[in-house]
């Protein structure tokens, strides 16, 4: 059974669970100390796991002495900061109205944009199956990101694009679409 079936017939939301370490394996070694996930692989991570609506269990084993070591410390807190400066503020927030299929919004000047976030209103399950974001260039309308499921949180990474006007459009569905809030970051 393919996940738009079991959306289907079940109309629940179901997350994957995407479990990994930042070492290679799950325990601390002192000769894995130069092989921890590097900041990008990190962020990279983040953007296939909870951009693609599961859950992150990053697992971060501690030393013989029930410490972090430094190392992972030190990657973590450059991930929390890539994130940070990725994700920490909006540009633009808008959510289209439960059972509308298509939205333009008219943005409040010209913005350079590269991620959107998008995140469905879970509470009835998943509906959307297919969707489309656009965004109004000086060359005309140009599709941003198109994808299959929203659910609890969407990641669409694109390249930055200067746009004065964007479009969501929800192109098939699984019963009536529920509100979608999108964020768009810079």
């Amino acid at each position: 059974m393919n996940c738009s079936t079991a959306i289907r017939r079940a109309g629940v939301w179901r997350p994957a669970e995407v479990d990994v370490s930042i070492r290679p394996g799950w325990f601390h070694h002192p000769a894995e100390d130069d092989r921890v996930r590097s900041v990008d692989n990190l962020v990279g991570l983040y953007f296939s796991s909870v951009g693609r609506n599961g859950k992150l269990l990053l697992n971060v084993p501690p030393t013989r002495d029930g410490l972090l070591h430094p190392t992972d410390v030190a990657r973590l807190t450059g991930f929390r900061s890539a994130l940070t400066s990725t994700l920490g503020s909006s540009r633009v927030s808008f959510v289209n109205r439960a059972g509308s299929t298509e939205m333009t919004l008219d943005l409040p000047r010209s913005m350079t944009i590269r991620v959107a976030r998008l995140e469905e209103n879970i509470a009835r399950g998943q509906s959307v199956a297919r969707y489309a974001l656009s965004g109004a260039t000086d060359g005309g309308w140009q599709v941003l990101a198109r994808g299959t499921t929203i659910g609890y949180a969407k990641l669409d990474r694109f390249a930055p694009v200067t746009v004065r006007r964007v479009r969501f459009a929800i192109e098939d569905s699984v019963g009536t679409p529920q509100a979608i809030a999108i964020k768009l970051y810079a």
